[in-house]
Protein backbone atom coordinates (compact mmCIF):
# COMPACT_ATOMS: atom_id res chain seq x y z
CA UNK A 1 0.00 0.00 0.00
CA UNK A 2 1.11 3.56 -0.74
CA UNK A 3 -0.41 7.01 -0.35
CA UNK A 4 -0.49 8.81 -3.69
CA UNK A 5 -2.08 12.04 -4.90
CA UNK A 6 -5.44 12.41 -6.60
CA UNK A 7 -7.21 15.54 -7.82
CA UNK A 8 -9.03 15.73 -4.49
CA UNK A 9 -6.12 14.86 -2.21
CA UNK A 10 -4.22 11.86 -0.85
CA UNK A 11 -5.42 8.43 -1.97
CA UNK A 12 -4.43 5.03 -0.63
CA UNK A 13 -3.57 2.60 -3.39
CA UNK A 14 -5.55 0.03 -1.39
CA UNK A 15 -8.67 2.05 -2.24
CA UNK A 16 -8.06 2.45 -6.00
CA UNK A 17 -10.30 -0.46 -7.02
CA UNK A 18 -11.23 -0.87 -10.69
CA UNK A 19 -8.93 1.61 -12.43
CA UNK A 20 -8.96 2.95 -15.99
CA UNK A 21 -5.33 3.80 -16.73
CA UNK A 22 -5.59 6.14 -19.74
CA UNK A 23 -8.54 8.54 -19.94
CA UNK A 24 -9.20 12.28 -20.12
CA UNK A 25 -11.79 14.62 -18.64
CA UNK A 26 -11.16 17.49 -21.08
CA UNK A 27 -9.05 17.58 -24.24
CA UNK A 28 -8.72 21.16 -25.47
CA UNK A 29 -6.55 23.37 -27.64
CA UNK A 30 -5.67 26.16 -25.18
CA UNK A 31 -4.91 28.99 -27.68
CA UNK A 32 -8.55 29.04 -28.80
CA UNK A 33 -9.83 29.72 -25.29
CA UNK A 34 -7.14 32.26 -24.44
CA UNK A 35 -8.38 34.42 -27.30
CA UNK A 36 -12.01 33.26 -27.53
CA UNK A 37 -13.04 32.30 -23.98
CA UNK A 38 -16.71 32.36 -24.96
CA UNK A 39 -16.16 29.12 -26.90
CA UNK A 40 -15.92 27.11 -23.70
CA UNK A 41 -19.10 26.91 -21.62
CA UNK A 42 -17.58 25.79 -18.33
CA UNK A 43 -20.84 25.25 -16.48
CA UNK A 44 -22.34 23.12 -19.26
CA UNK A 45 -19.16 21.11 -19.68
CA UNK A 46 -18.99 20.53 -15.92
CA UNK A 47 -22.51 19.11 -15.89
CA UNK A 48 -21.61 16.89 -18.84
CA UNK A 49 -18.42 15.69 -17.15
CA UNK A 50 -20.10 14.94 -13.85
CA UNK A 51 -22.87 12.96 -15.57
CA UNK A 52 -20.37 10.87 -17.54
CA UNK A 53 -18.20 10.23 -14.50
CA UNK A 54 -21.23 9.23 -12.43
CA UNK A 55 -22.17 6.68 -15.09
CA UNK A 56 -18.64 5.29 -14.91
CA UNK A 57 -18.90 5.00 -11.14
CA UNK A 58 -22.23 3.21 -11.50
CA UNK A 59 -20.55 0.74 -13.92
CA UNK A 60 -17.99 -0.13 -11.24
CA UNK A 61 -15.08 2.18 -12.07
CA UNK A 62 -13.49 3.53 -8.89
CA UNK A 63 -10.40 5.39 -10.18
CA UNK A 64 -9.48 7.08 -13.44
CA UNK A 65 -6.02 8.21 -14.57
CA UNK A 66 -6.42 11.45 -16.54
CA UNK A 67 -3.44 11.58 -18.92
CA UNK A 68 -4.08 15.05 -20.28
CA UNK A 69 -0.67 16.76 -20.49
CA UNK A 70 0.10 20.43 -20.07
CA UNK A 71 -0.39 21.27 -23.77
CA UNK A 72 -3.73 19.50 -24.33
CA UNK A 73 -5.76 21.75 -22.09
CA UNK A 74 -5.09 20.16 -18.71
CA UNK A 75 -7.32 21.92 -16.18
CA UNK A 76 -6.67 20.62 -12.66
CA UNK A 77 -9.32 22.81 -11.02
CA UNK A 78 -11.97 21.51 -13.44
CA UNK A 79 -10.85 17.91 -12.87
CA UNK A 80 -10.92 18.35 -9.09
CA UNK A 81 -14.45 19.78 -9.11
CA UNK A 82 -15.70 17.03 -11.42
CA UNK A 83 -14.10 14.42 -9.18
CA UNK A 84 -15.66 15.83 -6.02
CA UNK A 85 -19.11 16.11 -7.53
CA UNK A 86 -19.10 12.68 -9.19
CA UNK A 87 -17.28 10.61 -6.58
CA UNK A 88 -14.69 9.43 -9.11
CA UNK A 89 -11.09 9.27 -7.89
CA UNK A 90 -9.00 10.95 -10.58
CA UNK A 91 -5.21 10.97 -10.82
CA UNK A 92 -3.81 13.98 -12.70
CA UNK A 93 -0.79 14.04 -15.03
CA UNK A 94 2.11 16.30 -15.81
CA UNK A 95 4.11 16.08 -19.02
CA UNK A 96 3.88 17.07 -22.68
CA UNK A 97 2.24 15.69 -25.84
CA UNK A 98 3.98 14.88 -29.12
CA UNK A 99 3.63 18.28 -30.80
CA UNK A 100 6.78 20.37 -30.46
CA UNK A 101 6.38 22.46 -27.26
CA UNK A 102 7.38 25.89 -28.54
CA UNK A 103 8.11 27.23 -25.05
CA UNK A 104 10.91 24.72 -24.50
CA UNK A 105 12.36 24.84 -28.02
CA UNK A 106 15.51 26.74 -27.02
CA UNK A 107 15.40 26.25 -23.26
CA UNK A 108 17.52 23.74 -21.35
CA UNK A 109 15.89 20.37 -20.76
CA UNK A 110 16.35 20.81 -17.02
CA UNK A 111 13.55 23.39 -17.10
CA UNK A 112 11.18 20.66 -18.29
CA UNK A 113 12.40 18.31 -15.57
CA UNK A 114 11.98 20.98 -12.89
CA UNK A 115 8.46 21.85 -14.06
CA UNK A 116 7.33 18.21 -14.03
CA UNK A 117 8.85 17.68 -10.59
CA UNK A 118 7.18 20.82 -9.23
CA UNK A 119 3.79 19.69 -10.53
CA UNK A 120 4.29 16.41 -8.64
CA UNK A 121 5.87 17.58 -5.40
CA UNK A 122 4.32 21.04 -4.89
CA UNK A 123 1.26 21.30 -7.12
CA UNK A 124 0.14 22.51 -10.54
CA UNK A 125 0.29 26.30 -10.61
CA UNK A 126 -2.04 27.71 -7.96
CA UNK A 127 -4.60 24.92 -8.25
CA UNK A 128 -3.57 23.03 -5.12
CA UNK A 129 -3.70 19.80 -7.18
CA UNK A 130 -0.61 17.61 -7.37
CA UNK A 131 0.17 15.39 -10.35
CA UNK A 132 0.96 11.73 -9.71
CA UNK A 133 1.82 10.42 -13.20
CA UNK A 134 3.95 11.61 -16.13
CA UNK A 135 2.64 11.61 -19.72
CA UNK A 136 4.90 11.66 -22.77
CA UNK A 137 4.34 10.82 -26.42
CA UNK A 138 5.79 9.96 -29.82
CA UNK A 139 3.90 10.09 -33.13
CA UNK A 140 4.29 9.14 -35.90
CA UNK A 141 7.96 8.57 -35.15
CA UNK A 142 10.57 9.66 -32.61
CA UNK A 143 11.05 13.38 -33.33
CA UNK A 144 14.16 14.89 -31.65
CA UNK A 145 11.93 17.03 -29.41
CA UNK A 146 9.89 13.94 -28.46
CA UNK A 147 13.12 12.33 -27.34
CA UNK A 148 14.03 15.39 -25.26
CA UNK A 149 10.62 15.22 -23.58
CA UNK A 150 10.98 11.47 -22.95
CA UNK A 151 14.39 11.96 -21.35
CA UNK A 152 13.09 14.83 -19.21
CA UNK A 153 10.14 12.65 -18.21
CA UNK A 154 12.50 9.85 -17.24
CA UNK A 155 14.56 12.18 -15.06
CA UNK A 156 11.45 13.59 -13.37
CA UNK A 157 10.17 10.05 -12.84
CA UNK A 158 13.40 8.97 -11.15
CA UNK A 159 13.37 12.10 -8.97
CA UNK A 160 9.79 11.52 -7.77
CA UNK A 161 8.93 7.84 -8.25
CA UNK A 162 5.60 8.48 -10.01
CA UNK A 163 4.86 6.24 -13.03
CA UNK A 164 5.23 7.12 -16.70
CA UNK A 165 2.35 6.46 -19.12
CA UNK A 166 2.86 7.10 -22.81
CA UNK A 167 1.14 7.76 -26.12
CA UNK A 168 2.53 5.80 -29.07
CA UNK A 169 1.95 5.26 -32.77
CA UNK A 170 1.68 1.48 -32.70
CA UNK A 171 1.91 1.09 -36.49
CA UNK A 172 5.40 2.60 -36.27
CA UNK A 173 6.33 0.42 -33.27
CA UNK A 174 7.31 3.59 -31.40
CA UNK A 175 6.77 1.84 -28.08
CA UNK A 176 10.14 0.16 -28.63
CA UNK A 177 11.78 3.55 -29.21
CA UNK A 178 10.35 4.67 -25.88
CA UNK A 179 11.59 1.53 -24.13
CA UNK A 180 15.08 2.17 -25.54
CA UNK A 181 15.18 5.77 -24.32
CA UNK A 182 13.88 4.87 -20.88
CA UNK A 183 16.46 2.09 -20.54
CA UNK A 184 19.21 4.55 -21.47
CA UNK A 185 17.95 6.86 -18.72
CA UNK A 186 18.02 4.05 -16.14
CA UNK A 187 14.23 3.82 -15.77
CA UNK A 188 12.74 0.80 -14.00
CA UNK A 189 10.37 -0.34 -16.74
CA UNK A 190 8.09 -1.95 -14.15
CA UNK A 191 6.87 1.60 -13.60
CA UNK A 192 6.10 2.36 -17.26
CA UNK A 193 2.93 1.81 -19.32
CA UNK A 194 3.45 1.90 -23.10
CA UNK A 195 0.14 3.32 -24.28
CA UNK A 196 -2.11 2.48 -27.24
CA UNK A 197 -0.49 -0.93 -27.61
CA UNK A 198 -3.88 -2.35 -28.59
CA UNK A 199 -3.77 -0.39 -31.86
CA UNK A 200 -1.27 -3.03 -33.03
CA UNK A 201 -2.10 -6.40 -34.56
CA UNK A 202 1.53 -7.52 -34.14
CA UNK A 203 1.73 -9.91 -31.21
CA UNK A 204 5.53 -10.08 -31.41
CA UNK A 205 5.75 -6.29 -31.00
CA UNK A 206 3.61 -6.42 -27.86
CA UNK A 207 5.63 -9.34 -26.50
CA UNK A 208 8.81 -7.29 -26.88
CA UNK A 209 7.21 -4.55 -24.79
CA UNK A 210 6.13 -6.84 -21.94
CA UNK A 211 9.39 -8.79 -22.03
CA UNK A 212 11.23 -5.50 -21.47
CA UNK A 213 9.43 -5.24 -18.13
CA UNK A 214 7.02 -2.50 -19.20
CA UNK A 215 3.23 -2.77 -19.33
CA UNK A 216 1.14 -2.86 -22.50
CA UNK A 217 -1.52 -0.20 -22.21
CA UNK A 218 -4.48 -1.71 -24.05
CA UNK A 219 -6.17 1.63 -23.81
CA UNK A 220 -8.00 2.66 -26.96
CA UNK A 221 -10.80 0.20 -26.47
CA UNK A 222 -13.99 1.55 -28.01
CA UNK A 223 -12.33 3.25 -30.96
CA UNK A 224 -13.31 1.09 -33.97
CA UNK A 225 -10.16 1.92 -35.95
CA UNK A 226 -7.58 0.67 -36.48
CA UNK A 227 -9.03 -2.31 -34.54
CA UNK A 228 -12.49 -3.22 -33.33
CA UNK A 229 -13.24 -3.94 -29.69
CA UNK A 230 -13.53 -7.62 -30.58
CA UNK A 231 -10.06 -7.59 -32.16
CA UNK A 232 -8.64 -5.76 -29.17
CA UNK A 233 -10.24 -8.33 -26.85
CA UNK A 234 -8.70 -11.14 -28.93
CA UNK A 235 -5.24 -9.61 -28.54
CA UNK A 236 -5.68 -9.15 -24.79
CA UNK A 237 -6.80 -12.77 -24.46
CA UNK A 238 -3.81 -13.92 -26.55
CA UNK A 239 -1.40 -12.04 -24.27
CA UNK A 240 -3.09 -13.45 -21.17
CA UNK A 241 -2.84 -16.97 -22.60
CA UNK A 242 0.91 -16.42 -23.05
CA UNK A 243 1.20 -15.58 -19.35
CA UNK A 244 1.32 -11.79 -19.55
CA UNK A 245 -1.77 -10.92 -17.49
CA UNK A 246 0.45 -9.12 -15.00
CA UNK A 247 1.73 -6.78 -17.74
CA UNK A 248 -1.51 -5.37 -19.17
CA UNK A 249 -3.70 -2.39 -18.26
CA UNK A 250 -7.04 -1.43 -19.78
CA UNK A 251 -8.66 1.86 -20.77
CA UNK A 252 -10.51 3.75 -23.53
CA UNK A 253 -8.59 7.03 -24.09
CA UNK A 254 -12.05 8.61 -23.95
CA UNK A 255 -13.01 12.04 -22.64
CA UNK A 256 -16.02 13.97 -21.43
CA UNK A 257 -15.26 16.67 -24.02
CA UNK A 258 -12.74 16.73 -26.86
CA UNK A 259 -12.80 19.92 -28.87
CA UNK A 260 -11.12 18.58 -32.03
CA UNK A 261 -14.38 16.72 -32.82
CA UNK A 262 -17.62 18.68 -33.38
CA UNK A 263 -20.34 18.21 -30.74
CA UNK A 264 -22.58 15.19 -31.24
CA UNK A 265 -20.17 13.33 -33.52
CA UNK A 266 -18.59 11.07 -30.88
CA UNK A 267 -21.98 9.92 -29.62
CA UNK A 268 -23.22 9.02 -33.12
CA UNK A 269 -20.05 7.84 -34.91
CA UNK A 270 -18.19 6.43 -31.89
CA UNK A 271 -20.97 5.18 -29.59
CA UNK A 272 -18.72 2.76 -27.65
CA UNK A 273 -15.93 5.30 -27.03
CA UNK A 274 -16.85 6.05 -23.43
CA UNK A 275 -15.87 5.13 -19.89
CA UNK A 276 -18.37 2.29 -19.47
CA UNK A 277 -17.52 0.20 -22.55
CA UNK A 278 -14.88 -1.93 -20.80
CA UNK A 279 -16.89 -2.87 -17.69
CA UNK A 280 -20.19 -3.37 -19.52
CA UNK A 281 -19.11 -4.82 -22.89
CA UNK A 282 -15.45 -5.80 -23.04
CA UNK A 283 -15.06 -7.77 -19.82
CA UNK A 284 -17.81 -10.16 -21.03
CA UNK A 285 -15.87 -10.51 -24.30
CA UNK A 286 -12.76 -11.47 -22.33
CA UNK A 287 -14.68 -14.01 -20.28
CA UNK A 288 -16.03 -15.53 -23.50
CA UNK A 289 -12.43 -15.86 -24.68
CA UNK A 290 -11.38 -17.77 -21.57
CA UNK A 291 -9.87 -14.99 -19.47
CA UNK A 292 -10.40 -15.94 -15.82
CA UNK A 293 -11.83 -13.73 -13.08
CA UNK A 294 -8.41 -13.77 -11.42
CA UNK A 295 -6.80 -12.39 -14.57
CA UNK A 296 -9.57 -9.84 -15.09
CA UNK A 297 -8.88 -8.57 -11.59
CA UNK A 298 -5.19 -8.31 -12.48
CA UNK A 299 -5.99 -6.21 -15.56
CA UNK A 300 -8.42 -3.88 -13.82
CA UNK A 301 -7.35 -3.67 -10.16
CA UNK A 302 -4.06 -5.34 -9.26
CA UNK A 303 -1.83 -4.07 -12.07
CA UNK A 304 -2.79 -0.37 -11.74
CA UNK A 305 -2.38 -0.58 -7.96
CA UNK A 306 1.05 -2.19 -8.28
CA UNK A 307 2.20 0.45 -10.79
CA UNK A 308 1.31 3.29 -8.40
CA UNK A 309 2.61 1.54 -5.30
CA UNK A 310 6.17 1.74 -6.63
CA UNK A 311 6.33 5.37 -5.62
CA UNK A 312 9.84 5.90 -4.30
CA UNK A 313 12.48 7.96 -6.18
CA UNK A 314 15.68 6.16 -7.13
Amino acid sequence: MAIIQSATGPLSTADMGFTLMHEHVLVLWPPMYQQYPELFDRAAQMENAVARLVRACEAGIRTMVDLTPIDLGRDPAFIAEAARRSGMQIIVATGLYYQVPFYFHHRPDQEMVDLFVRDITEGIGRSGVRANVIKCATEPEMHPMNERVLRASAKAHRATGVPICTHTYAAGRTGLDQVRVFKEEGVDLNRVVIGHSDDSDDLSYLEQIVQSGAYCGMDRIGLPAPRTSEQRAEMIAALVEKGYADRITLSHDASCHIDMIPPGIPETVLPKWNYTHIPLDVLPMLRERGVSETDIRRLTVDNPRRIFEQDQPY
